[in-house]
């Protein structure tokens, strides 16, 4: 899919919200240019990291290109203010009231290009008491309810990976996407406006309405199937579910415990539901008598719902996404060949994700910039040229 290739997007964004947003779009076509101030989007420096190249740099860059200049100088301003008509959407992810600040805001923006789809993410949106606050994925899990429903009647617990962050970048560019559709028919952009905190309200519609139907503390799980949940085998961890009476005899004579079906506590789904405890004990002592090859075998033969708990690396290797070719390979400066995930759904075409202002020069003489202009520029520390990995 290269459904945007047409579009040129100004991605000012950073951490990984906003890079991801745009991530996609580059990854589904767009001219993606990626604008850094001369020190660098801060999350180069995060976890580990080889010459400010971090994994989550990667991840949220790739088939991107890299500009760095300085947007609170006056020269870098009236560079980025330059570029704004020849571009199709900007994307941003400051705090409530920064880019007004710098004269870089929707309402000043759409006077240079009507057309412009401009999509702010923000953590806490932008109105109430909280619009100025910083937002960070624990905060926002631990706001929004997530930690909670991820932890138990104990202590809530934040999921491992940049929940908030992530579905936010899916939000966002569904939104962009609906608003440039939206511009095809009205020939006008729009603002876009995103929080952290309302994606993750969104995405957990379904045990937000829980509670509220059924007055229920999300840290009280409430079993969908029984058994379900993962079990330790001889040779490693694997999951099961069962979710239906049929299921569930299979799965008795598959484990060799028949006894179950005359179990007046396993009778039916609802009654085994309120024993899960007691159904899963039983059949985690019964897994754990052979290997988790061995049984991945005899209960896919039972049909049974089942699976290996992988680590990142076995996915790797594992013959299904083999078979789906679903790892993409791209020549990354300065590590080589990395495999990364490729986006559903998009082309397959995956570019490195640029060094710090890697393509200044060459994006700003695209964009009408003479080269004593240029140079005018760097000289002034009011855009930078990087190191490039040609």
């Amino acid at each position: 899919m290269q459904a945007f290739q047409k579009l040129t997007v100004l991605d000012m964004s950073q951490g990984i919200a906003g890079p991801v947003s745009a991530g996609i779009l580059a990854r589904q076509g767009a001219r993606v240019i990626k604008v850094e101030p001369l020190g660098g989007d801060w999350i180069r420096g995060t976890g580990a990291s080889q010459q400010g190249m971090s994994a989550n740099a990667l991840a949220g860059n790739f088939n991107k290109r890299g500009v760095a200049i300085d947007a609170a100088s006056a020269l870098g301003r009236e560079a980025l203010l330059r570029m704004v008509p020849k571009v199709d959407v900007l994307v941003e992810n400051f705090r409530h009231g920064v880019m007004k600040k710098l004269g870089l805001d929707y309402e000043a923006l759409s006077k240079l290009n009507p057309r412009l789809v401009y999509c702010s993410i923000t953590g806490f949106g932008t109105q109430g008491p909280l619009k100025s606050k910083p937002a960070t994925d624990s905060v926002v899990q631990a706001y929004s309810g997530m930690a909670v429903v991820n932890g138990d009647a104990q202590r809530p617990r934040r999921m491992g990976l940049y929940v908030p962050d992530n579905i936010s970048a899916l939000y966002a560019a569904q939104a962009i996407s609906a608003a440039l559709y939206e511009q095809t028919q009205t020939g006008r952009g729009q603002h876009v406006e995103i929080s952290l905190v309302e994606c993750c309200a969104a995405f957990q519609a379904g045990p937000m309405l829980n509670a509220y139907l059924f007055e229920r503390n999300p840290s009280e799980k409430v079993a969908v199937f029984a058994p379900a949940g993962e079990f330790r085998t001889a040779s490693g961890w694997m999951v099961v579910a069962c979710s239906n009476a049929d299921m569930f005899t299979r799965l008795a004579k598959a484990v060799g415990r028949e006894d179950w079906l005359s179990d007046p506590r396993y009778a039916d789904s609802d009654v085994r539901k309120r024993y899960l405890k007691e159904i899963n004990a039983d059949l985690g002592e019964a897994l754990a008598q052979d290997t988790r090859e061995a049984w991945m075998q005899k209960l896919e033969a039972a049909d049974v719902l089942v699976s290996p708990v992988h680590d990142y690396f076995e996915l790797y290797d594992d013959a299904q996404m083999q078979a789906m070719n679903y790892f993409c390979s791209v020549p990354q400066a300065p590590y080589g060949e990395v495999k990364v995930p490729h986006l559903p759904g998009s082309s397959r075409d995956l570019r490195p994700a640029p060094r710090l202002g890697e393509h200044t020069q060459k994006v700003l003489q695209e964009m009408g910039f003479s080269d004593a202009e240029i140079d005018h520029l760097i000289r002034q520390r009011a855009a930078y040229q990087g190191e490039t990995s040609e």
